[in-house]
């Protein structure tokens, strides 16, 4: 908890320095870039964010007002609306991401051997595993 508390402000202020967007703005874009075409339902990036669902509604409409995100209705569900990113969107996005996996190279790959990453890898997928069974996830 403590390399965390340490590390995110880090990667927070870099990323906000570097682009003017914060980590849960990174995260939502994350989870809509690979989504892909045709984009991702509303309920959908509420559960793989880490923001309440007013809290997510208010970062959509901010990231809509700035043509980062548009929301679309769903195809499929006329009651269900799907966000996906614009051309602006997706050049924000890559933008962030080098320069948050640089943050990731920096404070987390460089710090560890070859052999370290591969254990610290081995023991989170366990773990995600036996999480996942319990909760029914797979």
């Amino acid at each position: 908890m403590v390399a965390y508390g340490t590390i995110t402000p880090l990667l927070d202020g870099e990323l906000r320095s570097a682009t003017d967007l914060d980590l849960p703005t990174y995260d939502a874009l994350l989870h809509v870039y690979e989504a892909g075409d045709p984009g991702i339902r509303m309920t959908d990036l509420a559960q793989k964010v880490v923001l309440s669902k007013s809290g997510l509604t208010t970062l959509v409409d901010r990231l809509e007002e700035r043509d980062l995100m548009q929301r679309i209705p769903d195809l499929e569900d006329r009651r269900a609306i799907r966000i996906t990113l614009t051309e602006s969107g997706v050049e924000a996005f890559r933008t962030a991401a080098n320069v948050h996996m640089a943050g990731i190279e920096q404070y987390f790959t460089k710090q560890l051997t070859e052999d370290e990453a591969e254990v610290i890898a081995a023991t989170l997928e366990r773990i995600l595993r036996n999480v996942g069974s319990r909760d029914g996830v797979s």
